[in-house]
C-alpha cells in the first residue's frame, strides 16, 4: 500500500487528526522498544510525575543524546512529509518523548497542545502532534482521545475535566461531555492530531504495557518546547544530519526568525567544541 501525504494532510485539515498505518516497519518498533527498555533499566526519567503527564506512564526526553536510533527518529520520512504539508517546510523538532501506558493508568484530561503559546483562536496551524503506536493502540489498552473537528472550536478546553469521563464541569451545574472517538491502530500506526485538535491520553485498562511515543512538532516562527539548542553540544550538533539539524533550528524560518548576526545559525558550528 502506497503511502500518500496529500490525503492525510487534507483529513488533519477537516477534522483535526488523522491515523497513517504501516509507516513503521516491524523491526524498526522493535528497535525503539528496545532503546526504551534500555533507558528504563539505566533509570528512571528526570520528569516529575503529576495528573498530566501520568502516574504509571513512562516519559523520558532529552532523546537525542541518547542512542543513535532516535536521529532516524525525528526525521522519519513519512512523518515529516505530513508536517511540512501542515505546518510548513520550516517546520522544527519542538519535543520528542517515549509515553509508555502501564496497566492501572488513568484517563489524561482532555487539551490542546499548542494552548502553551496563549494565542487566541482560530489561528493557522501552529503546532502538529505524532502519537507512534510501537504496539497495537486499542481500547482497553489507553489509545489515544481524540474530539474530531474541535480544531475548529472557537475557544480551548476547558481545564475543569472529570479524568474518568472527559466530562467538562460546568460551574453552573450544568456538564457537558465532549464526543471523544479512540485512536484505536496496529504497531507501525502514526497518529497526527494538530494542536488545535482537543485530545487525551486514554485510561490503560488491559495487563499489558501501550508502547508509544509522542513527536511534537511546530511552525518555524515558533520556540520549542524543549530547548534542544542548549540541551546538545556544538560538537553533537555538527554530528546530526543536515535534513536533523534544520528541524532543530540550525536554520532560518521562512520569515527569518533564528539568525545568527543576520547569518546562518550554522556558522556557530564551525567553531566546535
Amino acid at each position: 500500500m502506497s503511502f500518500e501525504p496529500e490525503q492525510h494532510i487534507a483529513e488533519i485539515n477537516e477534522q483535526g487528526y488523522s491515523i497513517a498505518q504501516g509507516i513503521m516497519d516491524p523491526e524498526f518498533c522493535d528497535e525503539i522498544k528496545n532503546e526504551i527498555s534500555r533507558l528504563e533499566q539505566a533509570g528512571p526519567p528526570a520528569i516529575v510525575q503529576n495528573e498530566f503527564t501520568g502516574y504509571r506512564t513512562l516519559r523520558y526526553f532529552d532523546l537525542l543524546n541518547q542512542g543513535s536510533v532516535w536521529e532516524r527518529v525525528a526525521i522519519h520520512t513519512p512523518v515529516l512529509d505530513v508536517i511540512k504539508g501542515v505546518l510548513g517546510s520550516d517546520c522544527l523538532l519542538s519535543t520528542m518523548g517515549t509515553a509508555v501506558i502501564d496497566p492501572g493508568e488513568t484517563t489524561q484530561r482532555i487539551h490542546c497542545d499548542d494552548g502553551l503559546y496563549g494565542i487566541k483562536r482560530p489561528h493557522k496551524h501552529l503546532v502538529c502532534n505524532t502519537m507512534w503506536a510501537l504496539s497495537d493502540f486499542t481500547k482497553e489498552n489507553g489509545a489515544t482521545r481524540l474530539v474530531p473537528n474541535s480544531h475548529k472550536l472557537p475557544n480551548y478546553p476547558d481545564d475543569q475535566l472529570d479524568r474518568n469521563t472527559a466530562r467538562r464541569i460546568d460551574p453552573t451545574g450544568a456538564d457537558q461531555s465532549y464526543d471523544c472517538i479512540q485512536a484505536e491502530m496496529p504497531a507501525g500506526s502514526v497518529c497526527f492530531v494538530v494542536g488545535t485538535c482537543y485530545h487525551g491520553g486514554g485510561a490503560n485498562m488491559s495487563d499489558q504495557r501501550r508502547w508509544a511515543l509522542t513527536i511534537n512538532y511546530c511552525a518555524g516562527s515558533q520556540r520549542q518546547q524543549e530547548n534542544l539548542m542548549l540541551a546538545h553540544t556544538r560538537s553533537k550538533l555538527a554530528s546530526f544530519s543536515p535534513e536533523l539539524q534544520a528541524i532543530l533550528g540550525l536554520r532560518t524560518s521562512s520569515y527569518g526568525v533564528g539568525h545568527i548576526n543576520a547569518g546562518d545559525p550554522k556558522s556557530i558550528l564551525i567553531q566546535c567544541d
